[in-house]
């Protein structure tokens, strides 16, 4: 026999003391080491929760409590959560107690005198189907835990993605802000370094003329004054722009270059 069955929790409710060593016995030949038994039916429900029992084998016809009403406390209380197969084992063989007893709860059936080869037989069954039952679900559980484990790995992946893409998206807008400086820059040296740098080489080349007079020459020398200081800021400009070119150069290598 599955030493998981051996270990199982069986508890025992009938009211006639010589029905429960009838089963205690069996259960002890069999090999089953958890074994609790009452004669009291008022004790089930506090058993229930402190044992916590696979299997119960209950008796119908008993003092205070009957094992109906034993079933409907269960069910409301116990069964709601857990699973816990009740073998009805019962004197009245008619079959209004026997649709009673499963409706109420019961998974299974039999009348005494017990056939104790079929008592054998019908608890190993049920103690089969709590021990499946415990298998899928823990089945189940791992099942979840992976899955969760999967999620959670997908989210830390779509994370990063997302913050590379942010990254490429700014290291992009960078690039286009770089690009655009540069094109100023080459602007600037092709179309407004020309007119300031022609008008001082034409004042140069006249201040170079032997029949230039006195007016030419201090015309020209202002036109090379103002050309050389319209020359300064356009130089300027263009250094700072560079310079700053340089800089978002630098930071988008570094991005680039940064781990994820």
């Amino acid at each position: 026999m599955n030493i998981h069955l051996t270990d199982a929790r069986i508890l025992i409710v009938d009211d006639q003391t010589a029905n429960i060593e009838i089963l205690e016995n069996l259960l002890l030949i069999k090999g089953y080491k958890n074994i609790w038994a009452t004669t009291d039916p008022r004790e089930v429900l506090p058993i229930v929760k402190n044992f916590n029992p696979d299997l119960l084998l209950l008796d119908l016809m008993m003092p205070h409590l009957s094992g109906y009403d034993i079933m409907e406390q269960l069910k409301e209380d116990v069964l709601a959560t857990r699973l816990m197969p009740i073998l009805v084992l019962t004197a009245d063989a008619t079959p209004e107690a026997k649709k009673k007893a499963l409706t109420e709860g019961a998974s299974d059936f039999l009348t005494k005198p017990f056939d104790l080869a079929e008592v054998d037989l019908r608890i190993k069954n049920l103690l089969l189907n709590v021990y499946l039952m415990d298998q899928l679900r823990n089945q189940n559980h791992l099942l979840e835990e992976k899955v969760a484990e999967r999620t959670a790995a997908l989210s830390q992946m779509n994370r990063e993605l997302v913050i590379a893409k942010e990254r490429l998206e700014g290291n992009i807008k960078a690039i286009q802000l770089q690009n655009n400086m540069f094109r100023e820059i080459g602007w600037i040296q092709s179309h407004v370094v020309r007119a300031p740098l022609a008008r001082l080489m034409g004042a140069i080349a006249v201040l170079q003329m032997e029949n230039a007079t006195e007016t030419d020459r201090g015309e020209m020398i202002d036109i090379i004054l103002t050309s050389a200081k319209e020359l300064d800021l356009v130089i300027r400009d263009i250094s700072e722009k560079s310079h700053l070119a340089k800089i978002l150069d630098e930071e988008n290598a570094g991005q680039l270059s940064a781990p994820a």
